[in-house]
């Protein structure tokens, strides 16, 4: 075996490695935004709730996505 297959073999082993691992760190990103998010709006609709605004509590919490729209 030469150096120029040795070379191109572990090279694309670690391009394999590397690329498992980068979806997995995009996976887990796209995780925690969401949620994070879920956490911000539970926490928006305690405060609307509490503050006594209970239909726009209930509509952010079942129907996040129309959210926006409706009010």
């Amino acid at each position: 075996m030469t150096t120029l297959q040795l070379t191109n073999t572990t090279w694309n082993y670690t391009c394999k490695i590397c690329s498992v691992l980068r979806k997995a760190l995009a996976v887990a990103f796209v995780g925690l935004i969401a949620f994070g998010e879920s956490a911000g709006r539970a926490r928006a609709a305690s405060e609307l709730s509490r503050q006594g605004f209970h239909k726009e509590a209930k509509a952010l919490m079942t129907l996040p996505l129309e959210y926006g729209k409706n009010v």
